[in-house]
């Protein structure tokens, strides 16, 4: 039975490198083979990018050449050991180097001394029975004559002895100790840890290799010493601890290897247009850090399961392919999942995000932003939905159609038991407002196909109801460059008042003018349009006029009517735009 899933386990060998690695495995050894000593290196990267699994292709690597000697840092800092940690730490190296009890006790005598504030029970399963009634009695209160410099000199020749004692066993050169997931500490136990190793461990022979990111470093000692701590110091104390800092080289992954083997695990076709557009999918969203990619692939291979039950009628490599895009966007963008699972999915949900020319203003709407709030996801975003679309696709033309919305529908519908927040009830299910949305949307157009000799009116359909918005709020808008030098918006936008009655509001806006504000109502005065209505100022840069046309949903002649008092008002903006170059002489 094939096995499935992929747990959160660093690799053990070069053998298991799923990311091409192995040219800077094979430099890191080779300079600690060969390096002075002592040296310290700092294996740096975000969570999940492989620090791990790098320390351990190393040590494998250099089987045979030095010594080394493994601490997890996270597995001891689970029991809430306070400054026993660095105890535990202690213990582990002394046993890789197979101290007597006599001198692990010393040792640690020596390090409680120096640390003078430690936990008071520490259990036998984390130091050993033989090392805790050392550490009690000096918590009691220990012998107050105990000269703790003298005491940190004589450990340190012990800890000397101890890797002299035990390289001449084994008949290597040096020991090389690796210590794990120091940024999951505590930021200031962190540092305390580094401390301890520098000035006790910072011995002839001994090589560290410390998975530690350089921002977990300053922001310890920032909890530490205070918070005016300088950027300076910081690197200083970095700099002093660390002599070669290395980070993971994430930006040379070979993802395009690791995504085929996984599609070739999960048998997904793996054609070079295929791997691309999966490898465009990842990239754009959860990005190449190698947990999230895990859990990607977990997600997908639960909901290839369900769908492959549950999906009928769709070819098996559209359904993969759709489910796949369908969790980048669950896992990385929670706000556009969301909206597709709260929203009826029709041509009109993508044709805006389809165009280049509307996609920014879709998911600024989608997101609930307004002005010029600025997103970073929003620009992620701007990447991340063409390739999405492509996935949708079963042809190879630009429009969705039918077919290839019910494929996402059907599987979007599925994906809703592996997220926290979507709802799994029918969405929008008030038909009537549907019923006006679609009226509504048709008499746009059709107005927009009589406003062709002003220019290309633009339907604009909400993504969602809300405050003062409905559902079946439709409009059309057209851009221009003015005479005055901005871009000016003016559009047409029906709401249904009641069962029989549509209203038809007028905006005039600025375009892209941020910073033109007051020279855009300094332009166009207090009533642009010149109507009996006055309307209302808002001031980023926008008239509304309200109901300045109410027609009867049913009358045939509707967007006749929306088209002449539009034309109207387009030509109401350049005359008083006109007027006022005149008479200020522009």
């Amino acid at each position: 039975m094939k096995k499935m899933g992929y747990p959160d386990r660093p690799v053990d060998s070069i053998t298991e490198d799923l990311f091409n690695v192995e040219v800077y495995v094979n430099a890191l050894c080779s300079f600690i083979r060969s390096c002075e000593t002592p040296m310290t290196i700092s294996i740096q990267g975000d969570w999940g990018s492989g620090k791990t699994s790098m320390m351990n292709m190393m040590k494998a690597n250099m089987q045979g050449a030095v010594w080394p000697i493994w601490f997890n840092t996270w597995q001891f800092s689970q029991f809430d050991m306070g400054n026993s940690l660095a105890f535990s730490m202690m213990d582990v190296i002394l046993k890789g180097l197979d101290c007597e009890v006599d001198v692990r006790k010393k040792i640690i005598s020596g390090l409680i001394g120096f640390g003078k504030r430690v936990v008071r029970n520490v259990s036998d399963y984390t130091l050993g029975g033989e090392i805790t009634s050392v550490i009690s009695n000096s918590l009691d209160g220990g012998s107050p004559e105990v000269d703790f410099a003298s005491e940190i000199t004589e450990l340190k020749d012990k800890f000397v002895d101890a890797v002299k004692a035990k390289l001449a066993k084994e008949h290597r050169d040096r020991v090389v100790i690796f210590v794990d997931d120091l940024d999951r500490l505590q930021p200031a136990k962190a540092v305390e840890l580094l401390e301890v190793l520098k000035l006790f461990l910072d011995c002839d022979q001994c090589v560290f290799v410390l998975a530690v990111d350089y921002e977990v470093v300053t922001s310890g000692i920032r909890q530490k010493f205070g918070n005016d701590v300088s950027a300076e110091k910081g690197r200083s104390f970095f700099d002093k601890i660390i002599q070669l800092p290395f980070k993971m080289p994430v930006a040379s992954y070979d993802i395009h290897k690791y995504v085929k083997g996984m599609m070739e695990r999960i048998n997904v076709a793996t054609n070079e247009r295929e791997v691309s557009l999966f490898f465009n999918l990842i990239q754009n969203s959860i990005g190449f850090n190698p947990r999230s990619m895990k859990r990607l692939f977990n997600t997908y291979e639960l909901l290839d399961i369900v769908t492959e039950s549950t999906v009928a009628n769709i070819d098996d490599s559209v359904r993969k392919r759709v489910l796949f895009a369908i969790i980048c966007t669950q896992m990385c963008y929670e706000k556009l999942y969301l909206y597709f699972t709260s929203t009826r999915i029709d041509e009109d949900t993508f044709s805006s995000l389809q165009d280049p020319n509307s996609l920014e203003v879709s998911l600024r709407e989608i997101y609930g932003l307004v002005n010029d709030e600025s997103s970073d996801e929003i620009e992620r975003l701007k990447s991340f939905v063409p390739y999405f679309i492509s996935a949708l696709q079963v042809d190879d033309d630009h429009d969705l159609s039918e077919e290839e919305l019910n494929n996402f529908r059907v599987i979007l519908k599925c994906s809703i038991v592996t997220s926290v927040n979507a709802k799994s009830e029918e969405p929008d299910s008030d038909s009537k407002d549907w019923e006006y949305r679609n009226k509504n949307k048709d008499l746009v157009k059709e107005t927009a196909n009589k406003l062709k000799e002003i220019g290309k009116f633009t339907p604009w359909m909400p993504r969602k109801a809300r405050p003062g918005v409905k559902f079946s709020d439709i409009s059309g808008w057209y851009t221009w460059t003015t005479t005055a030098g901005f871009d000016c918006t003016l559009e047409y936008y029906l709401s249904r008042v009641t069962d029989f009655i549509i209203g038809v509001n007028l905006t005039i806006t600025l375009s892209q003018g941020k910073g033109l504000e007051q020279v855009f109502f300094d332009t166009l005065g207090v009533n642009p349009l010149n109507l009996s209505i006055s309307p209302q100022k808002e001031d980023w840069g926008r008239f509304v006029y309200n109901n300045v046309l109410r027609v009867n949903a049913s009358d045939s002649s509707a967007s006749d009517q929306i088209a002449s008092i539009t034309k109207n008002a387009y030509a109401s903006v350049n005359e008083t735009i006109g007027a006022y170059q005149k008479t200020h002489n522009v």
